[in-house]
């Protein structure tokens, strides 16, 4: 077996900044990275069968040399077909082995240490002595080893109102699945939050939505006093961080054409503070006090405050809550604010953060937990399956649309254990549907063009950065490429752009022309974008104003560059679990997609979990925004509610004006009536002597006759 590597720049960003905290939470130094010396490299495998075979590509490989030489020492991880290699020095084997791994003996000098994802099982080896043998036969985690499901923010508490018995559609969905189970009340928690917005099984291993051209994700990483403990020095831990950020990064080039890149090391002292500091209350000692999900929340407070462009920011911590050692908020990826969810169990913070806990397998954590960063929820499980709710509710990715459960195969599982290689399907099309209708932000991921890492400049990383006119990865990952240089990193001859990195680059290496479509409309609310003719940059991707009204329909306005609608998005995702394509938006009370069907019966509202749109009104005339519905209210509300009803608007006015017209016209007539009387009348005789008045009478006067004398009236005064 081969290993072929170059130099993996891309894993440490150019200008990258490292902070030293200590113990009381203030800032002690700061410096830049020095890129150089981080040997960090990435490349691929190479299986030689049997002696005379050819050699054959069995997989990726990302290697960190900590020392070379006769006796070099590195560490890392590699793929030979599908089975994950996992390179440890002696030091960090034992620092986190099981409670069943072997005892490694101590020899007086580091040394490396090699094991498989296929050596955890359970049970003992039988060697062909008949001994039995415990190497690494540990068994899998049965429990979840990511909480995230539990978060409130990732299940927002709005089940059925009220169970109204139906039959299912008559099409076989995963044959097991009950209606009871579908629409019946859940018990237990289920992931919510932004997700893809979309019916999982109709996206499985669709890339639709992802990067064309590799894009870059810049991260900020922070290790609390716990974790820097775990190592003999502080450069440890730094050489151990990317490293583990070097092993996941491979996932999301290869699934999602996006590059992690660290750009903010945060490394905190490794005495633990008798209290946490108010600047990195986050950095405190392993206690039952302090839950993981703590944990999250003052990392997230933290996180908001920081002013970057860093797509998240991960904590890094020895210290986990039962068998959780990951944590992380379900699609914020790009937030750097924070906001605080209140609920009857108390108060969240979220923000673009996630927490991941020192393990063996410390690098698939951080992969995990990003995954959830970006929207992904956890794959589907035998028993997510059996339960049918999350399923329903679109909290679990199956393996296919015909096979619910995922296996544990895949990086998405709930729990860490063997044979765990990469995304499923499902959760590709998860993460890059998700991208692709904007419910998870991409606007700041950068292009691979002049980026600045933590390791500095090195030609062969895959990341263009400062002074390279392009990047393909060098020998091993150029390839075919005929515009670039692997060796120099410089455009060849005649060439004035690399297509694999710039979308307006034809294919022989030359701008394409005004006009070409460089990224191509995904509706009316979000226009297509064309090339220049003199620049391989693609114009940056513009949308609609939200609100601005789209479609054939009134009620269809443009949301995140989708022309949507509350109810539209309810057909969107809940329409394959009905006969008709009746779904409805229950009310545009909050930012929950909450849906409504006849079918479902009547008065029952089905919570999918997941957040409408950025952009899509909700009530009081406000817009939602992250789950919350912002900008609302009490006259935006009334007229929100007149606009809706027009219909019963005008016809209450109408109704109204009417009877008011009716008065009106009822008491002129009366009046009218009243002076024509009036007109009529004759005088009475006056007392005897008086002459009797001539011509018309006069205006009566306000008196009395009463036996022949004259009796003054009240005084009225007319207006």
């Amino acid at each position: 077996m081969v290993l072929t590597l170059s130099p993996n720049h891309d894993v440490i960003a150019d200008g990258a900044t490292i902070q030293y905290l200590g113990a009381d939470g203030k800032l002690r130094s700061q410096e830049t990275f020095d890129r150089a010396a981080y040997r960090v490299f990435k490349g691929s495998t190479w299986l030689q069968h049997y002696e005379g075979a050819e050699w054959t590509n069995v997989g990726w490989a990302r290697i960190m040399v900590k020392k070379d030489g006769a006796e070099p020492i590195f560490e890392g991880a590699f793929r030979v077909d599908g089975d994950h290699h996992h390179i440890q020095t002696r030091t960090h084997f034992v620092s986190t082995k099981h409670a069943l791994d072997p005892e490694l003996p101590d020899t007086g000098k580091e040394y490396m240490v090699v094991w498989r994802d296929s050596d955890i099982g359970s049970g003992y080896v039988e060697d062909f002595e008949g001994n039995l043998h415990a190497e690494l036969r540990r068994s899998a985690r049965e429990e979840p080893s990511c909480s995230a499901d539990g978060l409130t923010f990732n299940s927002v508490n709005n089940p059925i109102n009220s169970f109204v018995p139906m039959e299912k559609r008559q099409e076989n969905f995963w044959g097991s699945i009950s209606t009871r189970a579908i629409f019946g009340r859940q018990i237990d928690t289920q992931g919510g939050g932004n997700s893809a917005g979309v019916n999982l099984t109709s996206t499985i291993g669709s890339t639709s939505g992802c990067p064309t051209t590799r894009k870059v994700a810049l991260v900020g990483i922070a290790t609390d006093c716990t974790y820097t403990a775990a190592f003999n020095s502080t450069e440890a831990a730094r050489e151990n961080v990317i490293s583990v950020l070097n092993s996941a990064s491979v996932q999301y080039e290869d699934s999602f054409n996006i590059t992690l890149g660290l750009q903010n090391l945060t490394v905190s002292d490794a005495a633990c503070p008798a209290t946490a500091a108010s600047s990195a209350p986050w950095n405190v000692g392993c206690s039952d006090g302090v839950t993981i999900q703590d944990r999250l929340n003052l990392f997230s407070a933290w996180r908001g405050e920081r002013q970057d462009t860093n797509a998240y920011w991960t904590l890094l911590s020895t210290c986990g809550t039962g068998s959780a050692v990951g944590l992380a908020w379900l699609g914020q990826a790009c937030v750097t604010t924070s906001q605080v969810a209140t609920s009857s169990s108390g108060n969240e913070t979220v923000s673009g953060a996630n927490v991941v806990v020192r393990t063996s397998t410390e690098w698939q954590v951080l992969a995990h937990e990003t995954g959830h960063t970006f929207g992904a929820v956890h794959d589907c499980t035998s028993q997510t399956c059996n339960d049918g709710a999350t399923v329903a509710a679109q909290q679990c990715c199956p393996l296919s649309a015909n096979t619910c459960d995922a296996n544990g195969a895949f990086i998405m599982n709930p729990s860490t254990g063997s044979n765990i290689s990469k995304f499923s399907a499902c959760s590709i099309g998860n993460i890059c549907s998700a991208i692709g209708r904007n419910s998870v932000k991409t606007t700041c991921l950068t292009a691979n063009k002049d980026i600045t890492t933590i390791t500095g400049s090195q030609c062969g990383n895959g990341i263009v950065e400062s002074g390279e006119d392009c990047d393909c990865g060098g020998e091993s990952g150029c390839g075919s490429n005929s515009c670039c240089d692997a060796k120099t990193c410089k455009f060849t001859t005649n060439s004035v752009c690399d297509p694999s990195n710039e979308d307006c680059c034809t294919h022989s290496c030359q701008f394409a022309s005004g006009g070409t479509v460089c990224r191509a409309s995904t509706g009316v609310c979000d226009p297509q974008e064309v090339c220049s003719g003199s620049s391989a940059v693609c114009p940056e991707d513009t949308t609609s104003p939200d609100g601005t009204s789209c479609g054939s329909s009134s009620s269809l306005s443009c949301a995140s560059g989708q022309c949507t609608s509350r109810d539209l998005q309810c057909k969107t995702i809940m329409g394959s679990y009905t006969q008709g394509n009746d779904t409805y938006a229950c009310s545009d009370a909050g930012c929950q997609i909450s849906c409504a069907s006849p079918e479902f019966g009547s008065n029952v509202c089905y919570s999918m979990q997941q957040n409408f749109l950025d952009g899509t009104s909700c009530q009081g005339g406000g817009k939602c925004s992250n789950g919350d519905c912002k900008g609302s209210s009490v006259g935006k509300e009334i007229t929100s509610w007149i606009n809706k009803n027009k219909t019963l608007v005008i016809g209450i006015a109408a109704g109204v004006g009417g009877l008011v017209i009716l008065g009106i016209l009822s008491c002129c007539c009366a009046r009218a009536r009243k002076k024509k009387t009036m007109a009529k009348m004759e005088y009475a005789a006056g007392p005897p002597g008086w002459p009797q008045m001539q011509g018309g009478a006069p205006p009566p006067m306000r008196g009395n006759w009463d036996d022949g004398r004259w009796r003054p009236g009240p005084s009225v005064r007319y207006a």
